[in-house]
């Protein structure tokens, strides 16, 4: 009761102090806005991007050898490899898991492109729990590098690969053919032979 009789004596602030108050205030809010909490203690490596932090859970050989189609198998001829290959899990600046992205983008596991961190990688069936961890996530990224060794033709992401693969980008770039037009092109030019 005596805090509001306090409050409506009270003189109004003089136009200063509200101008200084306000200052604090933004500049408060500014330095909060750049603050990134990290998500788990350890040792890796990460980087900073825009509003979020990237913890590294794989850098290896990247290897897409086989194709899946029609529940049959067949394995590329011409392998894609590619060194290093990185698979970052994404975390925003509360330090939440958002998902996992590579670098450089290669391969055939890639969702839409979102303006903040480019294409996310997706992960299908793969499950995993809670990613608090960096040894959860070096789990789940070798889950998704093993993932990423086979090309379903049935469920196509989006899909990019180097130059050095130029019949398979191809086949693989036509976004007006579906998946057993571009299989039979891949048999038809012997980049793939079934596996018995």
């Amino acid at each position: 009761m005596i805090d509001t009789k306090l409050i409506k004596q009270a003189p109004e602030n003089p136009i200063e102090i509200q101008v200084i108050d306000k200052s604090w205030r933004d500049y408060v809010d500014s330095i909060k806005e750049n603050i990134f909490r990290i998500p788990f203690k350890g040792n890796y490596n990460a980087l900073i991007k825009d509003d979020y932090i990237f913890i590294e859970g794989y850098c290896g050989l990247l290897l897409i050898d086989k194709v899946y189609y029609s529940h049959k198998s067949y394995l590329l001829k011409n392998q894609v490899k590619h060194y290093p290959f990185r698979i970052y899990g994404m975390y925003d600046k509360r330090g939440w898991f958002e998902g996992f992205v590579a670098q450089p983008e290669i391969g055939f596991h890639y969702m839409g492109m979102t303006a903040e961190q480019g294409h996310t990688i997706c992960t299908g069936d793969i499950e995993y729990p809670k990613i608090d961890s960096i040894d959860a996530l070096k789990e789940v990224s070798l889950k998704i590098i093993h993932s990423f060794r086979l090309i379903n033709m049935e469920s196509l992401g989006a899909v990019f690969l180097p130059d050095d693969y130029p019949k398979l980008k191809i086949i693989f770039s036509n976004k007006d053919e579906d998946s057993r037009v571009k299989f039979e092109k891949l048999l038809n030019e012997g980049l793939i032979e079934e596996i018995l």
